[in-house]
């Protein structure tokens, strides 16, 4: 197995891209999943690259927050104003 990845390849590693990289090896030399994970895992690792971790996507509370305030501020102003 040739351990030198493909220039797309390494360019997505190096801009955080993971996924595209495993899809772009995957591509190129029509590997399954899990050796193309393994490869660029490996080359991460080799070249001392950390993968950004996996962050939790915020799920708007904050959003449904702001509008649930909005409207208590609009009705008390109606009631008081």
């Amino acid at each position: 197995m040739n351990s030198e990845l493909e220039p797309e390849v390494v360019a997505a590693i190096q801009n955080g891209q993971k996924i595209a990289a495993i899809k772009k090896l995957r591509e190129l030399r029509g590997l399954g999943l899990k050796e193309a994970k393994e490869m660029v895992d490996s080359y991460c690792s080799k070249n001392n690259i950390a993968t950004p971790s996996v962050q939790k996507l915020n799920s708007g509370n904050g959003l449904i927050l702001l509008i649930l305030i909005g409207v208590a501020g609009y009705f008390l102003y109606q009631f008081f104003g």
